[in-house]
Order: C-alpha cells, then structure tokens, then sequence
C-alpha cells in the first residue's frame, strides 16, 4: 500500500481529534467510535475534559467561550458535523468536579466517510504526530514508529477507543467561572 493511500486511509484524527476550531484546548480528549452489526453505521462519542482557551488575551478567551456555547448550542456546529458524515444526537457542557466538560455523541451511516477506505478485513492504524506531553490509552495497541506514534487495531474490531491526556496542563484560562455565570443567566 503507497503512502499517500495510507493516509487517506487513517485520516480519523483529521475528523475526530479537531472537534473544535480556533483556540479551545482541553486536557484530556476520549473518543469511542463503535460500528454496528453492519459493519458501516455506527456510533461516535467524544468527551473533552477540562475544556479551556490556551489565548492569554481576555477578549480571546471570551471569543472562545463563545465559540465553546455556540457549538453546544447552536446549529453551524450540527451542520459542519453533518458535512463530515456525523448526526450529532446530543451534546452537553457541564461543570464536573470544578471543571468544564464538553459530551457528545453523534450517529453515522458510512464509517467510510469518517475513515476512508475503512477496510474491517484489515488492521486499522492511526498515526498522532506530535504527542510531545501526550499519555495516551487504547484498546487498541499503541506503537512507536520513526517519529509518531500509531494505534493499530486488529482486523474485524468494532468498538475503538483513544484517550489523550495532556501531562502538564496548565491552561491560561479557566471557563469554570464563565460557565457558572452564562448557567445562571
């Protein structure tokens, strides 16, 4: 298989682990996709734990607080899911020992979209560059090649899970504030 082939083949993280645009970080990303009895439609849940601006400018962190409640409450974030080929089904922010927790789970008809050229005859392997800070957990094995690392799950697998965790977070904003104000509004 040529390498450009592969990567189209493992772009999930292009989907997956860019769940939000602009400048909102969290420290720890958990991502469970499970594919139905068909072997193409299936479910996505994605929880970001910790969610934050890495923006050291207050009016930034607003900006991106607003974008955080724009994607929990408005629809341009159903509709950019949608475009990728995920029915989003719910999505929730909520304060979770003191700090900002970001749920969701979505729907898809095809897995193909989310991971093209998605085979289940054959390994799947997805590779994080930069993990630089990263702990990362699957149940899939997670492997060391050149200068990243790879998840590989075995063929015929169906549910697949992927944990990042950023070692030393230290975020410059902190929304638990924000969010507790915009709550009781």
């Amino acid at each position: 298989m040529n390498a450009l082939m592969q990567l189209r083949r493992h772009a999930l993280l292009s989907l997956t682990l860019v769940t939000f645009s602009g400048c909102l970080i969290s420290e720890v990303n958990e991502y469970t996709l499970t594919l139905n009895s068909d072997g193409r439609s299936g479910t996505f849940r994605t929880v970001r734990r910790n969610v934050a601006s890495n923006e050291s400018d207050t009016a930034a962190q607003r900006r991106d607080f607003s974008e955080l409640v724009g994607n929990w409450r408005g629809d341009r974030y159903l509709l950019d899911q949608m475009e990728k080929g995920l029915y989003v089904k719910s999505r929730s922010v909520a304060m979770e020992q003191g700090k900002v927790v970001w749920r969701e789970t979505a729907i898809f008809s095809d897995v193909t979209k989310l991971i093209p050229n998605f085979d289940a005859d054959d390994t799947l392997r997805i590779p994080l560059h930069d993990t630089t800070g990263l702990e990362i957990t699957s149940n899939g094995t997670v492997a060391l090649e050149r200068d990243s690392v790879v998840i590989l799950w075995q063929p015929h697998t169906t549910h697949f899970e992927l944990t990042t965790k950023l070692r030393d977070f230290k975020p410059v904003s902190s929304f638990a504030a924000r969010l507790r104000r915009y709550l009781k509004k």
